[in-house]
């Protein structure tokens, strides 16, 4: 597959007609880098006061200057957003940013509020948005507001029973001061914090934290606020939980986006298995589309800060190449139903296991042939997005391949998976895909055409290929008149010069 990654650029310059280029309109299209601030990079080493690189749990130096440092590496690899994870004023040890101490400040750590506006303004030039994580279910531990402000908190409880949804709501997250959110001051407090920095730096949304932690009353009132100073801001809810029926009950409070744990848990992980389960795709797709309005605004991931790396995942699941695997685990992200979000360092097939070991520094220069699939993977979109908006069904599936169909109104492409270490081929019907059409592949030439009826799609082992789904350049009327007219006009030729 690997051959294929210098193919696949000239395919789609040679044959970029069939669905053509949009501008990302909706967010549906578009392929969000993931970073956590202070494990990405150092740009500033004169805020660097609390850093202690031999401790996996305190500040590394990451900081927004870097991040502005290396929009254009982003922008390389073909993302068109980035969402950082919160940059607000931590208490001690906070280098995830989830412990706040203060809504209204930048951590030093991560710099300052010019800096902030400065990489959002630095963003934009490059028509790349910015997403910051917002957390309002708790503040960091031992915040002074428990013993000033007691009755902006719940009681200090552990949450117990997991399925018990008042729990969830209102008992304390891993021991941290739970806000009272359905009291009226804290309300008003977050969603003011929340407008503060729309208005202050213009960004263009928030990925807000530990969703189902909080009443879904203030998640109404939340988003008319943040509504009311952009009508097109984008809100994305963290709902961390497979279970796409309890997700669901979230679909309607005014997000444009929720994060897909099911294909987290379905696709991903079966992907890192020697065994993998191709029809886990089907699956997961199929949950999408009947408990959401809308699967492709989902937010799809192979792993994030809160799970194990995918590479560690293959690794300890015993598969021949970690890294092979995570090409077509990317392959299955860009393909499926849903945005797809790409977690800092998974382009240099960074490893790590549970936290803090998936979130150490990103390394640089990385993984120079995984940034061109990368890249591909993000043209691959950008040049067909039917792979952005297209209804998703399975078409064909025997012994760990299978195909699958994209489709929106005329434009069709199909995308195929094996994920045996054999080379596998599957015949698919030409009623499935349409007589008088040929498939034109985009990760490596291949050009499959109907015989007999049929078509045959051949892959070998562990490996993908795309393919638009394009009218067939040879008519068969035409073809037929030509097997008439070229024997007569040959006959007719040498009768010719016979009498000459």
């Amino acid at each position: 597959m690997r051959r294929g990654v210098v193919l696949v650029l000239l395919s789609l310059l040679l044959f970029p007609t069939i669905v053509g280029a949009k501008e990302a309109a909706t967010w549906e299209q578009e392929r969000m880098y993931f970073i956590m601030v202070d494990r990405f990079v150092d740009g500033n080493p004169d805020n660097n006061e609390q850093v202690d690189k031999d401790d996996p749990k305190a500040f590394h130096g990451g900081d927004i200057r870097g991040v502005i440092e290396k929009l254009d590496y982003i922008e390389s690899l073909g993302f068109t957003s980035i969402w950082l994870t919160p940059v607000f004023e931590n208490m001690p040890d906070g280098y995830h940013g989830y412990w706040i101490k203060d809504f209204y400040n930048i951590d030093p750590q991560f710099g300052t509020k010019e800096d902030l506006q400065e990489l959002v303004a630095e963003a934009h030039k490059r028509d790349m948005k910015v997403i910051l994580d917002f957390v309002v279910n708790h503040v960091g531990p031992n915040h002074p507001w428990v013993d000033e402000k007691p009755e902006w908190f719940h009681e200090q409880l552990p949450i117990v029973f997991w399925k018990d949804q008042e729990q969830v709501e209102t008992h304390w997250l891993f021991d941290l001061p739970d806000f009272k959110t359905e009291d009226p001051d804290v309300k008003s407090y977050l969603i003011d914090a929340a407008k503060y920095w729309i208005e202050e730096t213009d960004i263009d949304g928030y990925r807000l934290d530990t969703v189902r932690h909080v009443d879904k009353a203030f998640w109404k009132d939340f988003v008319e606020g943040v509504r009311s100073v952009d009508p097109d801001f984008y809100l994305l809810a963290e709902v961390f939980d497979p279970d796409p029926k309890y997700v669901a009950q979230y679909d309607n409070l005014g997000f444009n986006s929720i994060t897909n744990f099911t294909f987290y848990d379905r696709v991903s992980k079966t992907m890192t298995q020697k065994q993998a389960n191709v029809d886990e795709i089907d699956v997961a797709a199929s949950y999408a589309e009947t408990f959401f309005n809308d699967p492709n605004q989902m937010a799809t991931f192979l792993d994030n800060h809160d799970v194990e790396r995918f590479m560690h995942m293959a690794e300890l699941g015993d598969v021949k190449s970690a890294e092979r695997r995570l090409r077509l685990g990317l392959f299955a992200l860009y393909a499926s139903p849903g945005m797809p979000i790409v977690f800092q360092g998974t382009e240099n097939a960074q490893t790590g296991g549970a936290d803090p070991a998936n979130r150490v520094m990103t390394e640089f220069p990385g993984n120079e042939e995984l940034h061109e699939y990368m890249a591909t993977m993000n043209r691959m979109r950008e040049e067909y997005p039917v792979f952005a908006t297209g209804e998703q069904r399975m078409i064909a599936s025997e012994d760990g391949m299978a195909v699958f169909e994209r489709k929106d109104g005329d434009d069709i492409a199909l995308y195929a998976i094996n994920m045996n270490s054999e080379d596998r081929e599957i015949e698919i019907d030409v009623n499935e895909i349409g007589e008088d059409t040929r498939l034109r592949g985009l990760l490596f030439s291949q050009l499959v055409t109907d015989r007999r009826g049929t078509f045959t799609i051949e892959l070998s082992g562990e490996s993908a290929n795309a393919y638009i789904v394009e009218e067939s350049s040879v008519n068969p009327w035409m073809m037929g008149l030509l097997v008439v007219t070229i024997p007569i006009f040959l006959t007719g030729l040498v009768m010719w010069k016979r009498r000459k």
